[in-house]
C-alpha cells in the first residue's frame, strides 16, 4: 500500500460519522437534564423545577453525541401504541431508564418494549444522594432497590446508582455505556464523554494518541509533493486540527479553562500552554522547537527521489513529535484536574 493510499484510509477514518445516540426516559422530575449534563461534562440542557415535565422530545448535541430526554410513555398524549415509531425509538444506540424513587409500570413497560426489539437499555437509579431510610445500611437500600427493578421487568438487571449533585457513579455509568456501543462508536463515546476516572481519561489519552500517529501519516503523505514552502501550507491544518481533536476530547475548551477550579496557581501555567500552542502562532511555535527536523524536510523536497521519501518520513515524525508535545500537555491539566476533583469528593 502507497503512501497516499495509506493516508485516504486514514482521512475516512478520521471523517467517519460514528456519532452516538442515547435516549433517557423516566418520570418527571427524576434528573434526566441534570444527568444528561453531567454525563458530556457541559450544561446543554435546562435544569430546575420548571423544566420538570418533558412534554416533547428534547434533543442535545455535542461532539458526535445526541442525547434525548423522551417524554412520558404510554399517556393520552402520547400512547403506547404509537410511541415507538413518534419517537424513532429503536434508532437510538441505546436507552437509560431514569428514577429517582418508586419505579413506575409505564417505564417498565417501555424497557420490555425496545428490548424484545434488541436494544440495550440500562436502569439508573440517580440521586443516590437521596438515598436514605433510619437504620438500614447503603447497601442494603441498593439491594433493596435492585431487587425492586428485577421483579418489576422480571429479571435481574444491574442498576447504576449515580448523584448528580456529588457526581458519584457517573464514571461506572460512562463505562457502561461505552461496552454496550460497538467498537466506532465507542471511540466517539471516550472522545466526548466526560472522564469521571483515571481509567477513562487513560482511554482518551489512548484515542488521542492515535489521532496524532494518523495525523502524523496524513501530513507524511502531503510532504511527499516537491512544491516550495508548501509544507507549512499543508501541515499547519492538519496539525490545528489535530490540537481541536485533543482539546475536545479531554474536554478543556476555553470556557472550561476559564472556570475557577483551573484558574489557581498549580494549573494556571498548564491551562495557559494549552491555549496558546492552540492557535496558529502556537503551532508554529512549537514546529519551531522542531526547527532542525523541518528544515532538513525542506532540503530533502528537493532532492530527486529519495528526497520525497526523506521529507514524507520526517513530516511523519515532525507531527507526531509536535503533536504528542500538545497530547502531554492536555493531558497533565487533564489529569491535575481529576486529581482535585476525586480528593475533593
Amino acid at each position: 500500500m502507497s503512501m497516499s493510499e495509506a493516508a485516504d484510509r486514514v482521512r475516512e477514518r478520521m471523517t467517519a460519522d460514528n456519532r452516538v445516540s442515547i435516549a433517557l426516559f423516566g418520570q418527571p422530575g427524576c434528573g434526566k437534564s441534570s444527568l444528561i449534563n453531567r454525563l458530556i461534562g457541559r450544561r446543554v440542557a435546562d435544569e430546575g423545577v420548571g423544566n420538570d415535565v418533558t412534554t416533547a422530545r428534547q434533543d442535545y448535541e455535542w461532539n458526535g453525541l445526541t442525547l434525548v430526554d423522551l417524554p412520558g410513555y404510554d399517556t393520552a398524549r402520547f400512547p403506547a401504541g404509537e410511541y415507538l415509531a413518534r419517537f424513532r425509538v429503536l434508532d437510538f444506540d441505546l436507552l437509560l431508564c431514569v428514577f429517582d424513587g418508586k419505579f413506575h409500570r409505564a417505564d417498565t413497560d417501555l424497557f420490555h418494549e425496545v428490548t424484545a426489539r434488541g436494544k440495550p437499555c440500562l436502569f439508573v437509579r440517580n440521586k443516590h444522594d437521596t438515598l436514605w431510610q433510619d437504620g438500614k445500611e447503603l447497601a442494603e437500600l441498593e439491594r433493596e432497590v435492585g431487587a425492586t427493578v428485577a421483579g418489576q421487568v422480571g429479571r435481574a438487571e444491574p442498576v447504576y446508582f449515580t448523584s448528580c449533585r456529588l457526581a458519584t457513579g457517573l464514571g461506572e455509568l460512562a463505562e457502561a455505556i461505552k461496552d454496550r456501543l460497538g467498537p466506532a462508536k465507542r471511540e466517539r463515546w471516550v472522545q466526548a464523554a466526560k472522564a469521571y476516572t483515571r481509567e477513562f481519561l487513560g482511554e482518551k489519552k489512548a484515542l488521542c494518541e492515535q489521532r496524532v500517529k494518523w495525523s502524523a501519516v496524513v501530513a507524511a503523505a502531503s510532504g511527499t509533493v516537491p512544491i516550495p514552502a508548501a509544507n507549512f501550507a499543508v501541515d499547519l491544518p492538519v496539525l490545528l486540527a489535530l490540537f481541536r481533536f485533543i482539546r475536545e476530547t479531554y474536554g478543556l475548551t476555553d470556557k472550561a479553562l476559564s472556570a475557577k477550579e483551573v484558574a489557581v496557581p498549580a494549573l494556571a501555567p498548564l491551562a495557559n500552554s494549552v491555549v496558546k500552542y492552540a492557535s496558529t502562532e502556537g503551532v508554529l511555535l512549537l514546529l519551531k522547537e522542531s526547527s532542525g527536523m523541518v528544515a532538513a524536510e525542506q532540503v530533502a523536497k528537493f532532492v530527486p527521489l529519495v528526497g520525497t521519501l526523506v521529507a514524507a518520513s520526517l513530516g511523519f515524525a515532525i507531527v507526531r513529535k509536535v503533536g504528542n508535545m500538545y497530547l502531554g500537555e492536555c493531558h497533565r491539566l487533564a489529569e491535575a484536574i481529576l486529581n482535585n476533583h476525586l480528593k475533593a469528593a
